[in-house]
């Protein structure tokens, strides 16, 4: 049994997977007598599971045929698996789910946690609003029938390491239907709809259509099977469709001709139940509004009081604003700004922490309450202080995101660089998956960031200045807004650690170092590219600051004038309240509440290092 077998069958994980698959099947209905069966014995049940799956003595049944209606017409033909098969492919699939999802380009939307039909409408209402007029809409004839099995097994070779998890992907894929007799030309071919897998495994398979199609030029917004191309005029989608046709050719596969065409937004393109028009409102990000919220302020000479329950901001004289402590999280001081001493015994007691920049916007300090620590979490922190396996996993996450930002900046125009270097990187995690040295792993984390910033040199005009990442100074606009937001994201991170009763001066990745966060560093590392560096293309691609807005000096570098840096501020704070599927809870949470999820994970894992920890990935 491999790594990944090992961590997928646990007695627990099987435990978890048979009340999912029993819930599933009360969902539909009667459970039938075969779930009753096994639930009169389930824990010895489970624990003989476990054992077969361990010694490799487990084999697979035959799936049974069942038929259902389209719901716009025709039959659909599914290969419902024996429930102990079911209960295996549960528990095996978050494992698998963790190492191919990331390699997916990010305009895949079908089985995907997180994602959905509302996303891919969002992407080809997107795509429109960056100059797209047409769209060829196709979807695949019989694809879920027609997926050559051991294309499939071949990709699974190149992404999942444990050899164990091959073979029996590959024995429950062969598994026979009963009383059905395969034609000789269809040997090999297919992938069951009804088993668990098959979704994923239809992914990785259409995932190098996705990737020859972006070679070419074209973005393939696919659910499932049914896909929309956006481009610019009605030659370009007739090319798409062509080139579609083409390459799922070369796939063993064939667009269903009933179903593809080329439309346009202005007469509307239908695609997965709605019709996007050229009138069709694009959606908002959907936003958190919690009860707390994060202060800043920037004004040089105002002042922090207090007046009973409230804090007051002043500027000579006059009250610029005004809000309950109770209504606070964090206050993040930028510059010269006063503070009385009422205001900061008010803070201190309300447990609200405050975050002191300099006036470049580096880091000077932090104030925070007293607060009781957990010595046994601490004292297993220390102890796991080496561990390799929690240094790789920040920088996976990193380099997994980083790849997905390169993809999601490129698609207003398909560009051949970017892809590319985007595509370096899942080689370079492969790689990072079998290093043994923090020195390995801090190599591929710098060779990744290197290729990375290389890459934004690519995304916006040369008026900005930027050449590659420079930290002390920054010497041009775009590395003050990086180095300004990774300053705000840390001492994010450093909350969050602190509130999981971990310490944020011991990390993993960042060795011990005085007076650096090294844990929070770790920590932020997963969500440098979905938080500071999406702000950032976010305000350049807008037009949000301007190059104007900068200023240089030989001392301090580059820095933003106050309306740049109100500006990124807000466009800041916008991103930590939007929302997004947190995979480890299921949770629709904001970024924000997202960091503090990842902190307590890490902490977890801390506690017990069989719990593996798992960074967040972007889609």
């Amino acid at each position: 049994m491999g790594e990944l077998t090992a961590r997928a069958f646990t007695e627990q994980n099987l435990l978890n997977a048979w009340h999912a698959v029993r819930e599933s099947a009360l969902e539909d209905g009667e459970a039938g007598p075969e779930v009753a069966r096994f639930e009169a014995a389930a824990a010895r049940k489970i624990s003989e599971l476990a054992e077969k799956l361990g010694d490799g003595t487990y084999e697979p049944s035959p799936v049974v045929r069942v038929e259902m209606a389209k719901p716009s017409g025709g039959i659909r033909t599914l290969g419902v698996p024996s429930l102990i098969d079911r209960i295996v492919e549960r528990a095996l699939l978050p494992e698998l789910d963790a190492v191919i999802d990331p390699t997916l380009l990010p305009w895949s939307f079908a089985y995907r946690r997180g994602l959905g039909v509302k996303d891919a409408l969002a992407c080809l209402t997107e795509a429109r609003d960056a100059g797209a007029r047409w769209a060829a809409r196709a979807d695949i004839e019989d694809c879920f029938d027609r997926i050559p099995r051991w294309e499939v097994l071949r990709r699974l070779r190149e992404a999942v390491a444990d050899s164990a998890a091959i073979d029996l992907v590959r024995r429950l894929m062969d598994r026979p239907v009963v009383g059905e007799r395969v034609r000789r030309d269809h040997r090999g071919l297919g992938l069951h709809q009804g088993s668990a897998l098959s979704p994923l495994l239809c992914n990785l398979y259409l995932n190098e259509f996705d990737r020859v199609m972006l070679v070419g030029g074209f973005r393939v917004i696919r659910y499932s099977d049914d896909f929309a191309i956006p481009v610019r005029d009605r030659a370009q989608a007739e090319q798409a469709l062509a080139a579609a046709g083409e390459a799922l050719t070369a796939f063993r596969l064939e667009l269903n001709p009933a179903k593809s065409q080329v439309m346009s937004f202005d007469s509307g393109v239908t695609f997965l139940g709605a019709t996007v028009t050229s009138a069709t409102s694009p959606g908002a990000d959907a936003l958190s509004h919690p009860t707390e919220t994060v202060v800043y302020v920037d004004k040089d000479g105002a002042l922090l009081r207090s007046r009973g329950d409230r804090l007051i901001v002043e500027h000579n004289g006059d009250v610029l604003f005004r809000l309950n402590f109770r209504r606070i999280r964090q206050i993040v001081c930028s510059g010269r700004v006063g503070m009385t001493t009422p205001f900061l015994h008010r803070a201190l007691r309300s447990k609200i922490d405050l975050v002191v920049l300099d006036q470049h916007g580096g880091p000077a300090g932090r104030l925070t309450s007293l607060s009781t620590t957990d010595p046994t979490v601490r004292r297993a922190q220390y102890d796991l202080a080496h561990d390799r396996k929690l240094a790789r996993m920040f920088v996976d996450g990193k380099i997994a995101n980083m790849r997905v930002a390169l993809l999601r900046a490129a698609r207003r125009e398909p560009d051949p660089l970017l892809t590319k270097i985007a595509e370096t990187m899942s080689a370079t995690r492969l790689a990072l998956a079998e290093t043994s040295s923090i020195e390995q792993v801090m190599g591929y984390e710098g060779s990744a960031s290197r290729e990375y910033f290389r890459a934004w040199r690519h995304l916006f005009s040369e008026l900005w200045g930027f050449e590659a990442r420079q930290r002390r100074p920054p010497p041009d606009p775009v590395n003050a807004m990086l180095s300004f937001g990774y300053t705000l994201l840390v001492n994010e991170a450093a909350i969050a650690l602190e509130m999981a009763r971990l310490d944020p001066a011991v990390g993993f990745l960042h060795q011990s170092r005085w007076g650096r966060p090294n844990l929070a560093l770790d920590l932020m590392e997963e969500f440098r590219p979905t938080i500071v560096d999406a702000v950032v293309l976010r305000c350049l691609s807008t037009n949000i600051v301007r190059p104007e807005e900068f200023e240089v000096t030989p001392d301090h570098g580059c820095r933003m004038n106050d309306r740049a840096r109100r500006a990124f501020l807000a466009a800041y704070e916008r991103r930590m309240l939007t929302v997004f599927t947190h995979e480890g809870t299921g949770r629709r949470v904001s970024y924000r509440v997202g960091l503090s999820l990842q902190a307590k994970a890490l902490a977890r894992t801390v506690l017990d290092p069989s719990t593996p920890y798992r960074p967040i990935r972007w889609k």
